[in-house]
């Protein structure tokens, strides 16, 4: 055995041993399966067991070094997860429409669709594959996830490689077709044209591009992009030439191990490679932590650098909150203004802009249009940059720029919808007070009259039967 075989060796036990404790500390077999089930078949189905791991297995590849099955999210729900057991990281996880109870109300079944159920939740299907014709659940040693017709590896009716969460790991193709999205879809990397961009979604139209990278040899719209071992984010025109190999710090380092790509909850993308101990952070796209939009929440102020948060305009607990939505409709128009000088945004150039004369001229033109909510005003080159959207975080930055906030005025947003509750409420309430009113009034009065003439109905029998016969008859004469 040679030095270099003998080196190799001793890594390989090293790693099978940090591997073997990584699986006893993370993982827990569901009943019925066992650390070497690489396949599960039509009919299957499980409920995640009274054990306190983190994660309980269902699915392993041929490796061992990826598994499948229920996640633990907080300390009483689960959500369904391809994990990479030496990191304990999930790589792909379904986005459901609730998170699942741990407990037995919840099932995964596979009858050639996969389905996580939850008997407690009033909905219960909570995640499908939406899939037909599947015989077969299996994993491969690249993360895929497949539900296969057959034992043919291509015979496919699903994968999970073609429904990102928010991880990309090599060899898995990112086309314009999905997206990667936070947990609490956030935010998001989209390829748009022949741009990939990271997006801020506040539902609707209204959506922040704060970052964009535009392959130089893109030739139209990009096809897909791809995350290889030696270290690049590829992306590939429809004749398959490359428009562009965006390197990591591992490229060309004769590095041959496993990357992955990740929008991390704060919206920024990092690649990570995996060095068989820990994960390397080897890209990172916003370098500055002041340029993500959400660093310091609505109506922020971010100083860079260190970044240190503080507001614009304050609220009962922090900055004050924002919602979604414009000042087009009557009820949502009023506001208020905050102007700040010297604050801007890292993405101005990806912003809606005008060219104008004067800060007031671009004022002007943010308060008219009620799908506005802010402008930035560039003194040096008069621009005028447009923020169709909720207020977000802006940046220090010196004297060149002059911001202009609107603020929804108290009674606007879900303030309106409670002040139209209470005023209906309180129509009603008159109505309903007004009839019982009326009612009681007629019912006095009717009384009253009654009494009247019951007492004039006695009196007239009074004088009937003090009145002689014979003075009757001579009154009707």
């Amino acid at each position: 055995m040679t030095i270099t075989e003998k080196k190799g060796s001793q890594l390989s036990y090293a790693f099978f041993v940090f591997y073997a404790l990584a699986i006893q500390a993370f993982i827990h077999p569901a009943a019925g399966a066992s650390i070497e089930t690489t396949e599960i078949r039509k009919g299957f189905s499980a409920t995640p067991g009274h054990v306190n791991s983190e994660f309980q297995y269902l699915l392993a590849d041929l490796t061992g070094l990826f598994a499948f099955g229920f996640m633990r999210v907080g300390p009483t729900k689960l959500n369904l997860a391809v994990v990479h057991l030496p990191s304990s990281l999930p790589v792909w996880s379904a986005i459901p429409s609730n998170l699942a109870n741990w407990g037995r109300s919840t099932t995964l079944s596979f009858d050639g669709n996969l389905v996580l159920t939850d008997k407690s939740i009033h909905d219960g299907v909570l995640w499908s594959s939406n899939s037909t014709g599947g015989n077969f659940l299996v994993l491969r040693n690249t993360s895929n996830l497949q539900i296969l017709f057959s034992s043919d590896e291509n015979s496919a009716v699903w994968q999970s490689f073609d429904h990102p969460s928010d991880t990309l790991v090599q060899g898995q193709n990112f086309t314009s077709m999905v997206s990667l999205t936070t947990p609490d879809r956030r935010y998001a990397l989209r390829i748009v044209g022949i741009h990939i961009g990271l997006f801020m979604e506040f539902g609707g139209r209204h959506e922040i591009n704060y970052w964009r990278h535009s392959p130089f040899g893109a030739k139209g719209a990009i096809i897909y992009g791809i995350v290889q071992p030696l270290g690049f984010f590829g992306f590939y025109n429809a004749d398959s030439s490359k428009a562009e190999l965006l390197p990591f710090d591992s490229f060309d380092r004769g590095y041959l191990g496993l990357h992955r790509v990740t929008i991390q909850n704060d919206g920024n993308l990092h690649a990570y490679f995996w060095d068989n101990k820990k994960w390397d952070l080897v890209y990172t796209a916003v370098t500055e932590p002041c340029g993500l939009p959400g660093i310091c929440g609505a109506y922020g102020l971010c100083l860079p650098g260190k970044p240190s948060c503080f507001c614009l305009v304050n609220g009962t607990d922090g900055c004050l909150q924002t919602d979604s939505g414009d000042f087009c409709s009557k009820e949502y128009s009023a506001f208020s203004v905050v102007r700040r000088s010297g604050v801007t945004v890292e993405y101005n150039e990806l912003m809606l802009s005008a060219r104008v004369q004067s800060l007031a001229e671009c004022e002007k033109i943010c308060e008219r249009n009620c799908t506005c909510w802010g402008a930035l005003y560039a003194k040096t080159t008069n621009v005028c940059y447009l923020m169709d959207y909720p207020i977000q975080t802006v940046e220090a930055s010196g004297d060149t720029h002059q911001g202009y906030f609107k603020v929804r005025q108290q009674g606007g947003g879900g303030s309106a919808e409670r002040h139209r509750a209470a005023t209906a409420v309180s129509v009603i309430f008159t109505l309903v007070f007004a009839g019982f009113a009326l009612y009681g009034g007629y019912w006095c009065w009717d009384k009253r009259r009654s009494n009247l003439l019951r007492l004039q109905l006695a009196g007239s029998s009074q004088e009937m039967t003090q009145t002689p016969f014979k003075d009757l008859r001579s009154m009707n004469t």
